[in-house]
């Protein structure tokens, strides 16, 4: 039996549950993000930048799996159309590191644009305009305190992400109460 693009779409929807848990992933290492500068130097807050990064993908696995949320569906070209497009983010990481060589008090607003735009194909595959605020939140609060207030950027600016994520997850919740009601 084949499914129509709507029927796809849907199984994602309820299976993924719009793939909150990445965001809330999110949410928790920008936190930790935030403190950094307040207990390292700035040299090492760099360096967990770049690495730290790398918590955010199998911290939402784990918390999917507390929720019993399913993120990997199978036989669904939705589900493989959206790790398609996250895979692209792994070809950021030298963008990260050419950044941390030569500029890297610009981290947080490369980071942060990078990272916030990738969110924009989702705001289609999970019918959320929660993803689209997300994309629009962490790529201007990046630009804006990442660009401009330069020396406060490590600060400033994963505080302003988490905060979008977090605003983000609540927004996704909300979309899938009315849609389950």
């Amino acid at each position: 039996m084949s499914r129509t693009l709507e029927e796809l779409q849907t199984e994602m929807i309820v299976e993924a549950r719009k793939g909150f848990p990445i965001l809330l992933a999110g949410v928790i290492v920008f936190l930790i993000f935030t403190l950094l500068p307040l207990v390292f130097p700035i040299e090492t807050v760099h360096l967990v930048w770049i690495f730290g990064l790398g918590a955010i993908f199998p911290s939402g696995i784990i918390i999917s799996k507390m929720l019993r949320i399913n993120l990997f569906t199978t036989n669904n070209p939705v589900g493989t159309l959206g790790g398609i497009v996250a895979a692209p983010q792994a070809f950021y990481i030298p963008v990260f590191v050419i950044v941390y060589m030569n500029i890297p008090e610009y981290l947080p607003f490369t980071i942060g644009l990078l990272a916030g735009s990738h969110f924009l194909p989702y705001m289609w595959i999970y019918k959320s305009k929660a993803y689209l605020f997300v994309t629009l939140g962490a790529c201007f609060s990046s630009l804006i305190l990442g660009g401009f207030l330069v020396d406060q950027a490590f600060t400033l600016v994963p505080l302003a992400i988490s905060i979008v994520y977090g605003i983000g997850v609540l927004l996704i919740l909300r979309e899938l109460k009315a849609s389950l009601v």
